[in-house]
């Protein structure tokens, strides 16, 4: 009797023909999971928390987070025309008000902590740069002559670098470098020349004269992106050595927020693709940059990304401005998949979806420091006023809608012939109740869907040498069946060529299925 076992190890793979599709992995029917390669367990994401409401209601269009040099934080929220410390939690303090239509950022890499203070720029253009210092919002002090504004800021080299930067005229092209520990010393005459002192302030150009879309700072260089253009790196130590090497035409990004330093890479959203850094310096431009490969049918008609890397967890969350669902990137089987062979790789991509009103579509999201546990995690404000916390704590999205999870598997077939008496087992750690919902999808000689659904019972203490039974007490030799492995058995009717098994469940708590077993009887043709 063939057998086959299928695990959860590997993600999405919507580029192979199903019947290529590994047995760790499952095809785009198949949403809201969590992948860990050393771990091939079916998990659940974890929900999104609603955290806070703005007094005001107000669209959440901007988040800064000012991380002290003692290690101190305080965070900003925009929302609207208003502008609040937030405690991160229900408390809101009001502490400026400002053009609605800005977009106000200033995640970590704006710190300029020799100054205690964190450099607040506006993807909009529409409020000048300005500086949270824990207590006041106030425009950055520079020596520029006119109003100052930057649609990108990163701290880097002791130096404060802006892109797309405006003063009495608009010029998206310009980069400004400030001196050396001073984010207030700016020039826009001075380029890198050996006249000038090496800690002095100076102005780069993009090569192609194109308006700067996308900044990130990574192995000590700063990265640009130039709209409809290319990337291209600047480097040096100081005011006279930096030098800028581009990247391949058409290597640009596309959307205001897609492009994220992940540790040992950079990531850059383009049509339809999520390409890596790294494998165009190694490679040039060849599919092995596109790391979203086997997605690649899923998102071909994208034409803007929004891009956030939560470090803790180790999630590169790729939002699209095509559908209200999240590509989830698990930077743990992306990593791994790096020392395999390319047949042995899986696919490390999960899709999130949710029935709640935030529908994965939120204003901003932005990587910041919890203030409550200090952790890093992924905060996202929708356009009434509500913040939420990625990778939350409880058991449904906003604390009000349920979570569906499901996968399909890849083609299950007999070698030669027709599969019937299918039966199998689903086995599991009982740390909830529910009903895990199998279908059986048939094809070939018999199209068919079978659904089987299988209840999964709360876990139940041992009543020997527990409680009232015997050394009764709350500790006393207590033990529980909670988190031991179960194993149930499960039978279909029906025959086909070949088939496909999908498992799925809807609820407010986790789940961990370990396995899914299948046996069938190979009859010939």
């Amino acid at each position: 009797m063939p057998e086959a076992v299928i695990t959860f190890g590997g993600g999405v793979n919507a580029r192979k023909r199903i019947l290529d599709v590994k047995i760790d992995e499952c095809v785009p029917r198949s949403f809201n999971f969590d992948l860990d390669p050393q771990y091939r367990a079916l998990n659940r994401r974890k929900p999104f928390d609603l955290l806070g409401t703005a007094p005001n209601g107000g669209s959440i269009r901007g988040f800064a987070q000012l991380v002290r040099s003692d290690g101190t934080v305080s965070t900003i929220v925009q929302a609207g025309s208003e502008v609040y410390r937030w405690d991160g939690s229900t408390g809101f303090t009001l502490v400026a008000s400002i053009n609605s239509g800005a977009r106000l950022r200033g995640p970590r890499e704006h710190n300029f902590t020799i100054s205690d203070y964190v450099i607040v720029t506006d993807l909009e253009k529409v409020e000048t740069v300005k500086i949270w210092d824990g207590t006041t919002l106030a425009p950055l002090n520079h020596d520029l002559g006119s109003n100052f504004y930057a649609k990108y800021c990163r701290v880097a080299m002791q130096r404060a670098f802006f892109a797309n930067v405006k003063t009495t005229t608009d010029t998206p092209q310009v980069i400004l470098a400030s001196q050396i520990d001073d984010a207030e010393t700016l020039s826009d005459v001075n380029t890198p020349t050996r006249a000038l002192g090496e800690d002095a302030p100076f102005f780069l150009v993009t090569p192609d004269l194109r308006a700067v879309n996308g900044m990130e700072e990574a192995f000590g260089e700063i990265v640009v992106s130039s709209d409809r253009g290319r990337l291209f790196r600047f480097s040096g130590e100081d005011s006279f050595d930096f030098e800028i090497t581009g990247f391949h035409a058409g290597s640009a990004v596309i959307g205001d927020e897609a492009i994220k330093n992940i540790g040992n890479d950079i990531l850059f959203g383009s049509p339809g693709r999520i390409e890596s850094a790294v494998g165009i310096l190694e490679f040039g431009d060849v599919e092995t940059n596109d790391v979203s490969r086997d997605i690649s049918s899923l998102v071909d008609d994208v034409t803007g990304w929004t891009i956030e890397y939560d470090r803790t967890r180790q999630k590169v969350f790729c939002f699209p401005n095509t559908t209200s669902t999240v590509y989830v990137l698990h930077k743990k089987v992306h990593d791994d998949n790096k020392r395999l062979d390319q047949n042995d790789r899986i696919s490390p991509w999960s899709i999130w979806t949710t029935t709640h009103p935030m529908d994965f579509n939120p204003v901003t999201v932005m990587l910041m420091i919890d203030p409550l546990n200090s952790r890093d995690t992924v905060y996202m404000g929708d356009s009434s006023g509500n913040i939420y916390r990625m990778d939350g704590t409880g058991g449904q999205d906003g604390g009000t809608t349920d979570i569906t999870v499901q996968r399909t598997s890849g083609l299950l077939a007999p070698g030669q012939g027709n599969a019937f008496d299918i039966s199998g087992w689903i086995s599991y750690r009982r740390l909830f109740q529910g009903t895990v919902d199998l279908t059986i999808i048939g094809g070939g000689v018999a199209e068919y869907d079978q659904d089987i659904s299988i209840r999964l019972p709360a876990a139940s203490g041992v009543a020997v040498y527990n409680g009232n039974s015997y050394y009764g007490g709350g500790s006393y030799y207590g033990q529980s069946f909670t988190g031991r492995l179960i194993e149930q058995n499960w039978r279909a009717a029906g025959h086909s060529s070949h088939f496909q098994v999908r498992v799925s469940h809807t609820g407010s708590g986790d789940i961990n299925i370990e396995e899914i077993g299948i046996r069938f009887e190979e009859a010939q043709t």
